[in-house]
């Protein structure tokens, strides 16, 4: 007969696998080594909503340290970057050299890439997004300064993603929902407040600000079938070279960027059930990919799978 204490055990490797189910191998541990007093073990509950190409989670527990390391990135599928709005307890991120402590209303985003611990304290909530690494668009630079502080919810745009992210939850909370029209756009919708948060918090005038951008004329023009390196540097009245050094210790170059962003959007399209009706290299072609060869090409390589096998798993056929 299971004791006590093997019930308490069995709870706690319930929500270390659903946990590392979830989040690609985050293990939960014990405050400073301890079981907290106001908890009889690691507990807690998660619900989740496609929105296309992110996904928002509900999170909620006892008081734990939820750790990424080094191994369960090496054997995660993905390292996607993710945002935590927190919505009741206290939070302190610490990745590398940076800890930034969250109070209720602030968000914070760092990278699934790199190991990191959150200490999650009191009966705390959180509102999680993660999302593909590239999908904003913006310079490392940016991305790097957005990880070192919180970020406030309480004013726009924080405040229409937070309700954006929460309200998608509570309509389908603890369920993992099929991607739909309506989801998808409202990841979408997501993705741009995040890129307007953190564009914002670039210094006006400095190079993180053009190449900020840049990302948000490229994402605008994905469509525009000459979108070119010499038509993004037209646009913004500087010479090709002078764009090319612009982004020469980015991740990415500006066409780089672009392909990554046209491909996410073709993978967003397929899934869509609205467009069920369009062809495969319809949507591809709006998109820029005249050659289905060379389409099929980019998208495996992208994202592991054909363009036809995507599109029947996402639409459950």
């Amino acid at each position: 007969m299971a004791t006590e204490m093997d019930r308490r055990a069995m709870r706690t490797d319930q929500w270390r696998a659903r946990l590392g189910h979830a989040f690609g191998g985050l293990r939960a541990d014990y405050v400073d080594g301890h079981l907290d007093v106001s908890a009889d073990c690691l507990d807690g509950k998660i619900s989740s909503v496609r929105l296309g190409r992110a996904t928002a989670f509900h999170v909620s527990g006892s008081p734990q340290v939820v750790r990424r390391t080094q191994r369960s990135i090496i054997t995660a599928e993905d390292d996607p970057f993710k945002i935590s709005i927190l919505r009741a307890g206290r939070a302190v991120v610490r990745q590398g050299d940076v800890e930034v402590v969250l109070k209720p209303g602030q968000l914070a985003l760092y990278d699934t890439g790199r190991p990191y611990d959150l200490r999650l304290e009191g009966a705390w909530s959180c509102a999680v997004m993660t999302l593909p690494r590239h999908a904003l668009g913006l310079p490392k630079a940016s991305l790097t300064r957005a990880m070192s502080h919180p970020w406030e919810t309480h004013h726009a745009p924080g405040s229409v993603l937070a309700y954006l992210l929460v309200s998608s939850l509570t309509a389908q909370r603890d369920v993992d929902a099929d991607v739909t029209a309506a989801a998808a756009h409202l990841g979408e919708a997501s993705l741009e407040l995040l890129a307007s948060i953190v564009s914002e918090g670039s210094t006006i005038g400095s190079d993180d600000t053009l190449r900020a951008r840049v990302g948000a004329y490229v994402r605008a023009h994905l469509t525009d079938l000459d979108l070119s390196h010499n038509s993004v540097a037209a646009a913004h009245t500087m010479s090709p070279r002078s764009l090319h050094r612009l982004f020469h210790d980015e991740p990415q170059s500006v066409m780089e960027m672009a392909r990554s962003l046209r491909l996410e959007a073709i993978r967003t399209a397929l899934a869509d059930p609205l467009q069920r009706g369009r062809s495969t290299m319809a949507i591809a072609n709006r998109l820029g990919y005249a050659d289905a060869a060379h389409f099929n090409r980019a998208f495996r390589a992208r994202f592991g799978t054909t363009p036809g096998a995507y599109r029947r798993s996402a639409l459950g056929q």
